[in-house]
């Protein structure tokens, strides 16, 4: 997910609106930013591409550019080693079953290769991990006409609403959030809180949940420290975490792309009272139990995007 701004809407609330420009600045991307996330819209609010313009032409290209970062992810060492048989992954994988899959906070994937990889592996995800029913939708306030356009004839619908990651799961639901803030996360955690059964329908594919507890004990006042319910998850939360951040190179789309990245399963008891492990709205005790953490592909060798 890009740098984000945020956005006056015409009814006077607030959505997050992402820059087009370069996604993660200069310096490696990480998983937390150092600034406070912008607020987020408290219920729905109304959305439309930020460019309406619909050139059948750009469509048709970057319709062939996302398919040929499919093959270039499907090739990959990055992604063999997802399929591997038996793995604790797939174990997981079956036992959450996923009827759903929602690409949240992808970005420009027409101005950036890294976006671009990033769809390819929801893509990919959707075709080998969930059943051909499945449903699958993908998210982020800076698409343009033409990304909607190619979402839909890669087989994603695209929302008519900016719900800021508020999403009250119905069915098992894999969630792929790459880069995004700490804020976006809590908020899909916070409406799937009522009850453990309720949670125990999320999987999230995104940023380190651990990684953003350790922030949150060096820095108290961060933005890591106000995400409640992705603190207070760390005691129920299976994290399977995707690579090395050391043995990535920076300049390579695959590291913009799935650095600081983990597998997130929530095993949560049914006794469990969810409540009270956030209730006043005080921060709650940093918990980092996050069992589990294994590597199951890094991509150090993984050839770079340029299409």
């Amino acid at each position: 997910m890009p740098a984000a701004a945020a956005t006056p809407t015409a009814g006077g609330d607030w959505t997050v609106v992402r820059r087009r420009g370069r996604r993660r600045g200069q310096a490696p991307p990480t998983a937390c930013h150092p600034d406070a996330p912008p607020p987020l819209p408290v219920t729905p609010i109304p959305w439309s591409p930020s460019d309406h313009s619909l050139d059948p032409a750009r469509v048709s290209r970057l319709v062939a550019r996302a398919h040929a970062a499919i093959s270039r992810v499907a090739a990959s060492r990055l992604y063999r080693r997802l399929l591997l048989p038996d793995s604790p992954l797939q174990r997981r994988l079956a036992v959450l079953a996923p009827s759903r899959l929602s690409l949240l906070g992808v970005g420009s994937f027409d101005s950036s290769p890294a976006a671009r990889a990033q769809l390819a592996l929801a893509a990919l995800l959707r075709r080998d991990f969930l059943p051909e029913s499945a449903s699958a939708d993908l998210f982020d306030p800076v698409l343009s006409a033409v990304e909607c356009a190619v979402a839909a004839e890669l087989g994603f619908s695209v929302p008519s609403v900016d719900d800021g990651c508020r999403r009250r799961v119905e069915e098992p639901t894999l969630f792929y959030m790459p880069h995004c803030e700490a804020s976006l996360y809590d908020a899909l955690l916070a409406a799937n809180w009522d009850s453990p059964a309720q949670l125990r329908r999320v999987c999230v594919l995104g940023n380190s949940f651990r990684r953003y507890a350790l922030q949150a004990e060096d820095n108290r006042s961060g933005p890591a420290a106000k995400a409640a319910h992705v603190l207070a998850v760390g005691r129920f939360a299976c994290e399977e975490r995707v690579g090395e951040t050391g043995d990535l190179d920076d300049d390579d789309c695959f590291a913009r792309a799935f650095n600081e990245t983990s597998w997130h399963f929530f095993e949560v008891d049914d006794d469990v009272d969810l409540a009270a492990s956030i209730a006043g709205g005080s921060r709650p005790k940093v918990h980092i139990r996050f069992g589990a953490v294994a590597q199951f592909f890094s991509s150090d060798q993984d050839p770079k995007f340029t299409s």
